[in-house]
């Protein structure tokens, strides 16, 4: 289901406070945190653009750009109390601005309340008849409540202003579709999708349509244009599923359909930790939750945000650290990661993953000899660790002690039997060290092995 739109442009705005006394230069550092805040905002690092904001609301109060950028990011930390607040103090400062004003009806629709939603988009539209996402917005609002003669006036009066808006036609389509007048409902989402060739969801939506229609193989190609632009929206895995299953192809039907069902179940858990935010924003257990469910999606940028607003909320916790700085280093931000693990270990000194990781994020850096003493740390307190062993021994290997190499590596075999790179360097190293006997005996090992693999391959 499409989410009512919400304005997030960083676009200055006029401001109306009477003059205040400030220090000098206040204005240049506000507008330094301002800039700083727009910037990690554009990174999706809204936990630290708040702060940044807030530093240079300080600084100059009557500013409504600064309220409505804090705003905002607080929309994007699904805040919504403190983001109305944001919004009502941009719109005290100016009653005309448009933006703010629209976004507060946004957080008004979050909050279920629909009334004062409609009355600020409604102000809106008096304010800027041009306004093209409040045509939309409202009469999404409109469809919520069933009322679909309002959402069909209000779309025609954004499509006689825009006759080329793709999420008009997807709506007047979606609209026609509840009214049961299914070709009329085609001809619109076939309107949108040829408007708009990326919107996965329209192509959800005309699967959906074309099912009614019993138009079983434009259901499935309209739902396999869907899956393709978007592959975690379960709704066009189960149009697809039904289509396949009108189609006769049963077995192909039930495949997808165990897809969408698996989706589903991960979609639903993360809908779960967005309604807890949006009641609870200052739960951190919910924060990091969200965090890892977007890590299992691979959705890693918006996985460190939350973990970073979860370390916020809750300095202390060892997981939440390790977990952002594991965020980070798949992220390729070493040096942020380094950050975390060493906050980690700040917290607590015996922290094992935090030694073990950190050495990860030195050796990304090729900083070796720090690589070298948090695998020691890690060691030290977990010895029988493969992966603590086996890096162990590589940077042994790098500085010529291959004595030593050997020593780790051999515990890291043991520890894992099949782990035939470990075997390699283990080999290497009996040789360097001068124990050609426990190098050949080593290669002849993994020589075995090899041939029981192929041979069961």
């Amino acid at each position: 289901m499409r989410v009512l739109l919400v304005c997030l442009a960083l676009c200055a705005c006029a401001e109306k406070s009477p003059p205040e006394k400030v220090r000098p230069g206040a204005t240049i550092d506000a507008e330094m945190h301002f800039a700083r805040g727009t910037a990690l905002a554009s990174q999706g690092r809204h936990t630290e653009a708040i702060d940044a904001y807030q530093q240079a609301a300080a600084l100059a109060p009557g500013s409504a750009k600064i309220h409505y950028n804090l705003g905002n990011a607080y929309v994007r930390q699904l805040n919504y109390p403190r983001a109305i607040a944001a919004y009502q103090r941009v719109l005290a400062l100016d009653s005309t601005h448009v933006s703010a004003r629209h976004n507060l009806a946004a957080m008004y629709v979050k909050q279920l309340n629909y009334a004062q939603a409609i009355d600020e988009h409604r102000r809106v539209l008096s304010l800027d008849p041009g306004h093209l996402t409040t045509y939309y917005d409202l009469g999404y609002i409109y469809f919520l409540r069933g009322e679909y003669g309002e959402v069909e006036t209000l779309l025609q009066a954004g499509l006689d202003r825009d006759s080329t808006n793709a999420s008009f036609y997807r709506l007047l389509g979606r609209t026609r579709l509840k009214g049961l007048d299914f070709e009329r409902a085609a001809a619109a989402l076939t309107c949108a999708v040829a408007l708009d060739s990326t919107d996965g969801a329209a192509y959800v939506d005309l699967a959906q349509v074309e099912l009614k229609r019993r138009e079983y193989s434009a259901a499935e190609r309209a739902a396999r244009r869907a899956i393709a632009l978007d592959s975690l929206s379960k709704e066009a895995y189960f149009a697809l599923a039904n289509a396949l299953k009108r189609l006769g192809r049963r077995e192909e039907s039930t495949q997808v359909l165990a897809q969408f069902r698996a989706l589903d179940q991960q979609l639903d858990k993360i809908d779960d930790q967005l309604r807890m935010l949006g009641n609870a924003p200052d739960d951190h257990e919910a924060r990091a939750q969200l965090g890892l469910l977007y890590t299992e999606q691979g959705r890693l940028a918006e996985a460190a945000e939350a973990y970073r607003l979860a370390v916020r909320l809750a300095p202390d916790s060892l997981r939440y650290r390790n977990n952002l700085g594991n965020l980070y280093l798949r992220l390729g931000q070493f040096a942020e990661a380094v950050a975390e693990y060493r906050a980690a270990l700040a917290v607590d000194r015996e922290y094992a993953k935090a030694h073990y990781n950190l050495a990860q994020a030195y050796l990304r850096l090729q900083r070796f000899d720090e690589a070298l003493a948090s695998l020691r740390e890690a060691h030290k307190r977990t010895p029988a660790d493969v992966e603590v062993n086996y890096f162990l021994g590589l940077l042994y290997a790098r500085e010529g002690d291959f004595a030593r190499a050997a020593e780790v590596l051999a515990t890291a075999v043991a520890g894992r039997p099949e782990f035939l790179d470990a075997r390699q360097k283990l080999a290497i190293a009996y040789l360097k060290a001068g124990d050609v006997e426990k190098s050949k005996q080593e290669l002849a090992t993994i020589k075995k092995m090899k041939e029981e693999r192929e041979a069961n391959e």
